[in-house]
């Protein structure tokens, strides 16, 4: 106290202080800036000439100019350099990661005029529909029996006055890319590792993710409330450490040494139980919204949270059975519509390993175009290196004796969806997707291993760079390779509304081509169903070996009144990369079609073209009307509602009871201790009458 007192004290000096140097550091610091900038420079303004109609079999970046890709290179080392200063700087490193996101998600829709995929615009014809009508129509799609994402968008614009969503489609990928950066943040919060590792594990998330479900759709929400889920449980549900969950002992462990292991992640804050019970109902409706808006994303947050559970990451025990009840409860009553006449087909998928990943990855590769197929093949290549790579960063972690159960959770919990369903081909790719988030923290470890700053962090921050510029590279490479056929041109929106503007009423009827033999279950490569899609019918045909041949065409119109036939620029590019169908079939088609003296021109656009019959053979259809929604009686329906109700009422009071500390090991309440007893027998009167809703309605 003397010492500082005197210290205060004492008088100022005579001499005027010394000018003080900038520090060398800084110096770094202005000099990325600067790089960074050109970086950006770079990157952006020679897009303003890139012509989409050059492209060629490999996509979008057989026309990225060349100092596009130099200003990719010079964003991804400013981005490591900056790992490699000897503390963080927070604000450079987020503006360069939002940089990156909207570099590599942004560089379509920066390019293109319309929101992509197709897909994006069926979306937007649910949302019209609930909007219009009010309710969903679960007969016409099965995506109506999870319309959560569609109500929800369809509120909010119109509460907000917004009347065209093309816009918010058109950059959804960048904001959904910033909410999963958003929500990846509180997973990575609680991992105990140097910043460096959490910071690399963000950039490689954005970077490694060229699965494209960051579109306008519910997937793209769902992985947001995935990762939100594991970020709740992870900070406010983490076991205290003198739990034998957290205790270590002298055991063997899997990929390293035997000896006392260091947990991967660590509590953050101390929250009480009011918090932690506000946490709880948080995380529970997350996960409630997400079984009403995607048919996949529930299981996949069933399994990681069991996982969590088992490995002791998780406090919250009851939790998964909870989520199983809300899950089998919406498929077994709200989603009957989806599953009613066809149970077999519905479980056909389940524990048929082999034929799905047959058919999700190496059926997806054409054998019709070489550049598509190494596109394709890069792809697979891809997900097995990141892979690989997140267990050589286990493995390095392992040596340092840090036990990252969490991560391990998360890299592999989402493998067990391939034994579920086929998905439509895509299991893969949405495994994939959910891997990321403990596959690229994992893969930070591989270069920043321990929980302390490393002694060289030059040389790491040195060799993420490298493994960052062959993951940036292969993204650009890979993310848009089906750009010839996934862009929405405007002269294909435009040739729907056409159709709908000359058809005022009644049932349409599409026809439409496809190269592939046989009724291929599909629908033409356009922004079909993006409103009114009660009234569209679709007919494919083969397209025959000579596009003059349109004898199909005309009887395929002459059978339904009120048809048209329509065929897209990005319809004929799919029939030539998928299924080898000259490079000038489209023109050659068109030709003979004007030729015609049967046919009309309905529509004429340098991307789409649409004709009709000059005589109609009658009338139109009209539309059908919806079926109402209906649960579906069975003989113990009733009681399998109120059992569910009841065992949600359960559940959900055991858990609030745990977490505020009212339910002891030994000694429980009496009630509690009855809540207790009644939940297997509520589990399997529940699961006994799903069943037998199954038996019953779905044969």
């Amino acid at each position: 106290m003397v010492t500082l007192r005197e210290e205060r004290e004492a008088p100022p000096s005579a001499e005027p202080p010394a000018r003080v140097r900038p520090v060398p550091r800084d110096r770094a610091v202005v000099a990325l800036v600067v790089s960074f900038l050109a970086g950006l420079a770079l990157y952006w303004v020679p897009l303003r000439g890139v012509d989409l109609a050059a492209m060629n079999g490999y996509g979008l970046v057989s026309v990225l100019p060349i100092a596009t890709l130099a200003g990719a290179f010079v964003l991804v080392v400013t981005f490591f350099a900056t790992l490699a200063l000897d503390r963080p700087r927070r604000a450079l490193l987020a503006v360069q990661l939002v940089a990156l996101v909207c570099a590599l998600h942004g560089l379509a829709p920066a390019l293109e005029e319309l929101a992509r995929p197709p897909t994006a615009w069926q979306h937007l014809g649910f949302v019209e529909y609930i909007t219009r009508t009010g309710e969903p129509h679960v007969m016409l799609d099965a995506r109506y029996s999870w319309p959560g994402f569609f109500a929800a968008a369809g509120f909010v614009t119109r509460a907000a006055g917004i009347e065209d969503l093309e816009p918010i489609m058109h950059w959804s990928p960048v904001g959904l890319e910033l909410l999963y950066l958003v929500a990846y943040y509180l997973v990575l919060r609680v991992m105990w590792a140097d910043w460096r590792a959490k910071w690399t594990a963000a950039w490689l998330l954005v970077a490694a993710d060229w699965v494209g479900q960051d579109y306008f759709a519910p997937q793209g929400l769902g992985f947001v409330l995935y990762l939100l889920l594991l970020g709740i449980l992870l900070n406010w549900f983490m076991p205290h450490r003198d739990e034998p969950a957290w205790r270590p002992g002298r055991r063997r462990f899997p990929f390293g040494p035997a000896g006392l292991m260091t947990p991967g992640e660590r509590r953050v804050g101390h929250p009480g139980p009011g918090e932690r019970t506000a946490a709880f109902a948080v995380a529970l409706g997350i996960f409630a919204i997400t079984v009403a808006t995607h048919q996949l994303t529930p299981y996949l947050m069933l399994f990681a949270v069991t996982g969590l559970v088992l490995v002791g990451r998780c406090a919250l025990r009851g939790l998964p059975i909870l989520m199983a009840v809300l899950t089998a409860s919406w498929i077994g009553y709200m989603a009957k519509a989806y599953w009613e006449g066809q149970s077999d087909s519905l479980f056909s998928g389940i524990g048929n390993l082999f034929d799905t990943l047959g058919s999700s990855v190496a059926g997806r590769v054409t054998k019709s175009s070489a550049e598509l197929a190494a596109v394709q093949q890069t792809r697979i290549l891809i997900a097995v290196a990141v892979v690989s790579l997140a267990f050589c960063g286990l493995y390095r972690r392992r040596r340092r004796r840090f036990d990252d159960r969490a991560a391990m959770v998360l890299l592999l919990v989402p493998f067990l969806a391939i034994g579920l369903q086929n998905y439509g081909g895509e299991i893969t790719l949405r495994v994939y997707l959910f891997v990321l988030p403990g596959a690229c923290l994992l893969m930070a470890y591989l270069f920043f291993p321990t929980a302390f700053p490393v002694a060289r962090p030059v040389r790491a921050a040195g060799a993420a760079a490298v493994c960052g510029l062959l993951v940036a590279g292969s993204f650009l490479f890979v993310r848009f390779g089906n750009e010839n056929f996934e862009q929405v041109r405007p002269g294909e929106v435009q040739a729907f509304h056409e159709m709908l503007r000359q058809a005022p009423q009644g049932r349409i009827n599409l026809v439409w081509q496809t190269g592939l033999k046989g009724p291929m279950g599909a629908f033409p490569q356009a922004p079909w169903g993006l409103s009114s899609q009660e009234r569209w019918d679709y007919t494919e045909l083969q397209a025959p070996r000579r596009p003059e041949d349109i004898r199909p065409i005309l009887n395929a119109l002459k059978r339904q009144p009120g048809g048209y036939f329509l065929t897209t620029r990005s319809n004929e590019e799919y029939n030539h990369y998928f299924f080898a169908l000259p490079e000038d079939y489209g023109p050659r088609l068109v030709k003979a079609l004007e030729s015609s003296p049967e046919l009309r021109p309905v529509f004429r656009h340098r991307d789409a073209d649409v004709f009709a019959l000059r005589t109609q053979p009658g009338p139109a259809p009209q539309v059908t009307p919806p079926l109402p929604f209906e649960v579906g009686r069975t003989a113990w329906t009733q009681v399998g509602v109120l059992s569910t109700v009841l065992l949600t009422i359960v559940l959900v009071t055991r858990e609030v009871a745990r977490i505020r500390g009212r339910l002891p090991r030994r000694g429980a309440h009496p009630v509690l201790r009855g809540f207790g007893y009644a939940t297997w027998p509520l589990v399997a009167l529940c699961l006994f009458v799903i069943f037998e809703r199954f038996h019953v309605l779905g044969s």
